[in-house]
């Protein structure tokens, strides 16, 4: 299963659906996503979690790899629908501390209002 990206209604959201399994065989392909996304001057991302079952270092760090540049930007980058799995490596990595999750992509998008 590939990525999937949509906008969000008004066009100030991206979203980026993950599939069942983020790792070394296409951690490139996200990184690359945020990339153009950054580049393209979308600051504000979703990150769609649901279905994703397992997730290793480099989707990892595929998923954090453009925190910085979003937030230097009045952006950020934003969790949803996160698994037990993945939930566990991101509390023993702390990174649920630094990245904002939620339960749904809608709950997401709509945190960026106001």
């Amino acid at each position: 299963m590939d990525f999937k990206t949509v906008e969000s209604a008004d066009g100030k959201v991206f979203i980026i659906s993950t599939p069942s399994r983020l790792t070394t065989e296409n951690s490139d392909q996200l990184k690359k996503l945020l990339k153009d996304c950054v580049d393209d001057g979308r600051y504000n991302i979703v990150i769609n979690l649901a279905g994703t079952e397992y997730l290793d270092s480099s989707g990892l760090g595929a998923i954090v790899s453009k925190i910085a540049q979003t937030r230097s930007n009045n952006g950020d980058i934003r969790l949803a629908s996160v698994e037990d799995y993945v939930m566990n490596l991101l509390e023993l990595t702390h990174i649920n501390q630094i990245i904002k999750l939620f339960d749904t992509p809608e709950q997401a998008v709509a945190s960026f209002e106001g």
